[in-house]
Parts: structure tokens; sequence; C-alpha cells
């Protein structure tokens, strides 16, 4: 894992997307699958996107997924998937059937198989684990990551490609990416800006107390996690 620290946060989504248009250029995958997160981070890099990357991002060719959803209506404040087509698809024309958003609204347990066998049907690596090109994912300040909590670690290594897990203090059920898939990315991207990430940085870093992102970023050799916290 690599760690690619910045002065502001807008430096750090930058960086970031510069990342993501690199690999993008090298991949030989059309289309391109990336699958985005949610929360206030993705909502800074697709305000992000369609301001300054409109033109330097090759948007035809991307196929757009999700890491994790609330079980939630898609015109929720609290979907993914609402803020995602606000911020980031209407106002660049994305056209629908680029877009495989999860069903927040149905029943978790069948909508996670829906959508892992959609996956599997859309992505390469069919007859073992779906790779995406590259997945963009969220560290939450608990340590979370996608909707893989503390109490469902069992998740990081699930070989089922999208589970049902409970957020820990609300109980409001999540449809989320396993480890096991995020793991399989060819590309992962992790940017964590905003002062309210210093702590959990800083435990990451530092290696202090066990985590679902601590699993994440120590087998993810790969992976570079863009940052502007400083920690020394």
């Amino acid at each position: 894992m690599k760690i690619e620290v910045y002065k502001t946060p807008e430096e750090t989504l930058r960086s970031m997307t510069e990342a993501l248009i690199a690999a993008i250029k090298k991949s030989k995958s059309k289309p391109y699958h990336l699958a985005l997160s949610g929360g206030s981070t993705a909502q800074q890099l697709f305000k992000l996107w369609v301001k300054e990357y409109r033109d330097n991002i090759p948007w035809d060719i991307l196929r757009f997924y999700w890491v994790d959803e609330r079980c939630v209506s898609p015109e929720d404040d609290e979907s993914n998937f609402k803020h995602a087509e606000r911020l980031l698809f209407m106002p660049l024309d994305i056209p629908q059937y680029h877009i495989h958003r999860i069903w927040g609204e149905q029943d978790p347990k069948v909508e996670a198989e829906r959508y892992s066998e959609m996956v599997k049907w859309e992505l390469p690596g069919y007859s073992n684990v779906p790779r995406f090109d590259c997945t963009i994912l969220g560290i939450g300040t608990d340590g979370h990551v996608a909707s893989i909590f503390s109490n469902s670690t069992n998740l990081l290594t699930d070989h089922r490609v999208y589970a049902v897990s409970h957020h820990p203090r609300t109980g409001q059920q999540r449809i989320t990416m396993t480890g096991t898939v995020i793991l399989k990315s060819t590309t992962i991207l992790i940017p964590v800006v905003g002062a309210d990430k210093q702590e959990i940085m800083e435990h990451l870093v530092h290696k202090q107390g066990e985590y679902p992102a601590s699993y994440i970023l120590s087998h993810a050799p790969t992976a570079t996690l863009f940052t502007d916290r400083v920690t020394e």
C-alpha cells in the first residue's frame, strides 16, 4: 500500500483523479468497470469531476457500479446513488445503461444476490471472482470500509460478491461488496480527506487497533491512499 499526502482536500482529490485517468489509459479493458463509494468525500469528488474533468476523463467507456449502498429508495437522501445521479451523472449526461445501481429499495438479501449475479455477468472473471478495473474506496471515522464494519469483519474474507451488512449503531441494512472482491480489483484508489479523518488515519498508519480498513490496506499492496492528513 502506498500513501500520498497533500496539503488540501482539493489537491488530494485531483491527484487521485489523475491516478484514475492514468489507470484508464493504461488499461486495455473497454468498457472500463468502475466501482464508486458514497459519502461526503465521494460527493466532493463528483463535483470536482464535473467542474474540472469534464473533458479529461473518457466517460463514454466507463461503466459505473457501487461498492455499497444503504437499503433505502433511490430518492432518499441517504442513497449513494441519489448523490451520484444529481452531482455526476445528470450534469455529464451519462447514459442510464452505463449505470448499474444497487436497488436499495428491494429486499436486501435478494438484491445482494441479484447484484452479485449482474456483476459476474458484466465483469471479466465470471468463473472465478469478478475483477473491477478500479474500485474507489472510502474509510469511515470508525475504520469501516465499504459497508464492512467492526461487527461484520467476516465479510472481509467472504467468497460472495456482495452481501448484506448492518450498521453497528443504527442497525440499518446495507448491501456491500465483500473484501474478497475489493482485493481482486486491478486498481484500488482510496481518498481520505477532512479533519474528522485525522484520528483514524493515525491509527491506520501506526497500526493501532484492528479495523476493516486495516485488513484491506495490509492485503492490497497495489492500493494507493490519497490524504490531506499528516501522520508523523
